[in-house]
């Protein structure tokens, strides 16, 4: 028996009662939030999961999860913001719950402690998140549950999550290296092969291919699929675990046109006041602490800019040269 897996890799977390107990739980929160976007006429997808559980684990291998990711179209993302604030959650700082890139968002709700993460793309395709979904919309199935059915990736959609998502969280984390490891050896060969075909559309097989090479027989199956790896520049900064700031730089870099980029400046440097007192406690302290807290957080940019710009020059030149 596999035992359930803590969230940063550190091994047994809880015993199968305990995990599955949680996991029920999750799947409810998945059911009350999938319907509620329904009613709102918003389509969304379970991403990992009870999908990944009933994929990937034996009846008698809990997979431990504690929170709910959904995809949603991007252009129903502001919808869906406002269903799940009915439902009580109400959105992290993005400070506090960094995700590198803009891909998702983290939502959280006091009453029973429910993370959900509203994703409007996956870290990995280079194509904009709206082709990410008209792509992966198209790619589902539906799965059972005690109390309702939900939408979920396709197999081979799910393979090339397994293999992004190990790629997010490199190879120390324990989870994701098992079920990878796990996807290569249950998942046959023509899944594999609509799952490369998959990572193409996305503009991801760099990110693909890095991740199934992440294994042992991940590198087999990549040569038999004629995969090379060509990792991005995101892919390389995961790999190196650049500081967050690195990720603006990129973000920086990626954007076309001066005015748009002073913009992003302008938003990092000058943050809502909301944010400010998320993330600095003197900004709680009315309106003089929240005018101390702005020269602070400039003064922080100042010192992080350099080490920011040299870790991302260092993932550029090394996705150039893995390539």
């Amino acid at each position: 028996m596999t035992p359930a897996f803590r969230t940063d890799g550190e091994g047994p977390l809880w015993d199968g009662i305990e995990a599955a107990g949680i996991g029920l739980a999750v799947q409810a929160a998945a059911l009350e939030a999938v319907s509620a976007l329904e009613d709102a006429g918003v389509r969304s997808i379970l991403l990992k999961g009870p999908s990944f559980e009933q994929w990937l684990y034996d009846a008698d291998e809990p997979r431990m999860y504690g929170d709910v990711d959904l995809l949603v179209d991007p252009g129903d993302y502001d919808a869906a913001e406002e269903v799940l604030g009915r439902l009580g959650y109400s959105q992290r700082s993005e400070e506090r719950a960094p995700t590198h890139v803009d891909h998702a968002k983290v939502w959280l709700r006091a009453a029973d402690h429910m993370h959900l993460d509203l994703h409007r793309s996956l870290v990995g395709p280079e194509v904009p998140a709206a082709e990410v979904w008209a792509v992966l919309s198209k790619e589902t199935e539906t799965m059972s549950l005690q109390s309702g059915e939900l939408t979920i990736l396709s197999e081979p959609a799910r393979a090339v999550q397994v293999a992004l998502h190990a790629v997010v969280h490199g190879p120390s984390t324990e989870k994701t290296v098992f079920e990878l490891s796990r996807a290569v050896e249950r998942a046959p060969f023509p899944v594999w092969e609509r799952a490369s075909a998959l990572a193409q559309r996305l503009a991801a097989e760099g990110a693909f291919a890095t991740g199934l090479r992440m294994v042992p027989e991940g590198q087999e199956l990549a040569d038999r699929l004629g995969l090379t790896s060509a990792p991005t520049v995101e892919t390389m900064m995961f790999a190196e675990e650049v500081p967050y700031s690195a990720w603006t730089v990129n973000r920086l870099a990626k954007t076309p046109g001066l005015v748009p980029k002073l913009r992003i400046v302008a938003q990092r440097i000058f943050p809502s006041p909301k944010f400010m007192r998320a993330w600095y406690p003197i900004a709680r302290r009315g309106p003089v602490g929240l005018a101390i807290s702005y020269p602070r957080r400039l003064a922080w940019m100042v010192r992080a800019t350099g080490p920011a710009v040299a870790a991302w020059v260092r993932a550029r030149r090394r996705a150039r040269h893995s390539g």
